[in-house]
């Protein structure tokens, strides 16, 4: 059992206990609805994971390493950056995605710089949502003011392993 889940089980006994002593009718909406979500994310998590590792079957191993790899450096990070614009969908299957091709070879700075670019620039969001709701101008300004954050990350994850041999595992 790792941390996560470990602290995951403790809020869920937790919140579960909070709600039977506290609010002991509203168990049994909270429980209906743990039902409804589960049901769907049974479905999600594994067609998430079976897509991120189908990636190592099309992907040859070999081809991870020079283009995002430990020693791709700054072109590794930033074409990281721009990958993960681009990969649609949330965290099911963007996370799995990205530890399956961090276990192909991909470096770390590189993950970063992805799941960063990834949270920022979404394409798919923007398009769904932030265009349409927020306005093109608001867009512009948020990207203008933004654009550089991914491989800032990457970088600044560079250069912590780098000087302080973080995340050595």
């Amino acid at each position: 059992m790792n941390i996560g889940l470990i602290i995951m089980a403790c809020l869920a006994t937790g919140t579960f206990i909070a709600v039977l002593v506290r609010q002991p009718g509203r168990l049994k909406g909270a429980l209906a609805q743990v039902g409804r979500q589960g049901g769907s994310l049974a479905v999600r998590i594994p067609m998430a994971l079976y897509v991120a590792s189908s990636i190592e079957h099309f992907v040859p191993t070999e081809a991870i390493g020079p283009v995002i790899g430990e020693g791709s450096g700054w072109k590794g990070i930033l074409l990281a950056s721009a990958f993960g614009a681009f990969v649609p969908g949330g965290p099911m299957v963007t996370f799995p995605l990205a530890l399956t091709v961090w276990q192909m070879g991909a470096g770390r700075p590189q993950i970063i710089a992805f799941l960063a670019s990834w949270s920022i620039f979404a394409v798919h969001r923007i398009l769904s949502y932030e265009l349409p709701l927020m306005g093109s101008r608001f867009v512009l300004t948020r990207l203008s003011a933004s654009w550089y954050l991914p491989p800032l990350a990457g970088a600044l994850a560079w250069m912590l392993i780098a000087l302080f041999g973080l995340w050595t595992g």
